[in-house]
């Protein structure tokens, strides 16, 4: 059986956070911080900065006016939710290794992109402030496949193997295998990083969201949103099957199933729109 917090010391070592998220960290919480000291930040990584102004340009922010200037964007957008963003954009060049017979990369995170997109229009549409940690939240709910996949190259196999012969969900034959599932590696990791706690309690338990204590609604969405990009096809992150949508969640979100099939052209349309806007092939390159 695997301890999901030795894996991850294990992974830690060829995988940390992007350098540019904790300068953000160090600006956004100095006191004497500025929208110029944090822009100056940003700046520093080239490919972060274009990305940045990308998404604020894009639908996903809807606003009317071209936004220029890094500065306008942290302005618009505010300091903390940049961050997110941030971290969310430059997620994808940090995992590096992991091996092509497990998992495709331009899939992984195509399905974690389009995870954040559908958690994002779910937010927007319960009428949730902040929909940015909606969306970084999404991105990041299936992360502790990848540790797997990296250090668990073996177990993983078998898992995916008896997945496709069984039919059976991956995460239920993970617990079979290994003791423990991705997603809760998936918070181990996260708390490793010191990311915020409705980061970790949403990749814990977004396969069983009744279990989420602090964070039931985000973890719910979440929950939601998984299930939905799953059945539009986006990706994967090795799962072959649709996941169980547990009825609570959509209540809890206040949604009538009338709503669903609006839900969903919505979220496939904003999906197709953030896959062009990341070159999510150049990314997985």
């Amino acid at each position: 059986m695997l301890v999901p917090s030795k894996l991850v010391a294990d992974f830690k070592g060829t995988a940390s956070l992007p350098v540019i998220y904790f300068k953000l960290n160090e600006a956004i919480n100095d006191p004497n911080t500025s929208i110029h000291k944090i822009s100056n930040v940003i700046s520093e990584d080239a490919s972060l900065s274009a990305r940045l102004l990308k998404l604020v340009n894009s639908p996903f922010y809807g606003f009317p006016q071209k936004i220029g200037t890094i500065s306008e964007a942290v302005f618009l957008v505010g300091s903390q939710q940049v961050r997110d963003v941030a971290l969310a954009t430059t997620m994808m060049k940090t995992f590096t290794g992991i091996p092509g017979d497990l998992m495709d990369m331009e899939k992984f995170w195509m399905h974690s992109l389009a995870c954040g997109v559908g958690a994002k229009v779910l937010a927007v549409t319960i009428g949730e402030p902040e929909f940015e940690r909606f969306f970084v939240a999404g991105v990041l709910h299936d992360i502790g496949r990848l540790v797997m996949y990296s250090k668990a190259s073996e177990e993983s196999k078998v898992i995916l193997q008896r997945s496709l012969q069984e039919r059976r969900p991956m995460v239920d034959i993970e617990y079979e295998e290994i003791g423990c599932s991705h997603a809760e590696i998936g918070r181990a990791l996260l708390d490793a990083w010191k990311l915020p706690q409705y980061y970790q309690e949403v990749a814990a338990f977004h396969h069983s969201p009744e279990r989420a204590q602090q964070y039931p609604l985000e973890t719910a969405v979440v929950h939601v949103a998984d299930t939905i990009v799953h059945s539009l096809q986006f990706g994967t992150s090795g799962e072959l099957y649709v996941p169980r949508m547990q009825k609570d969640c959509w209540h809890k979100l206040n949604l009538s199933l009338n709503q669903l099939s609006k839900l969903m052209h919505v979220i496939e349309h904003e999906v197709n729109l953030i896959l062009k806007m990341f070159q999510i092939q150049e990314v997985a390159a």
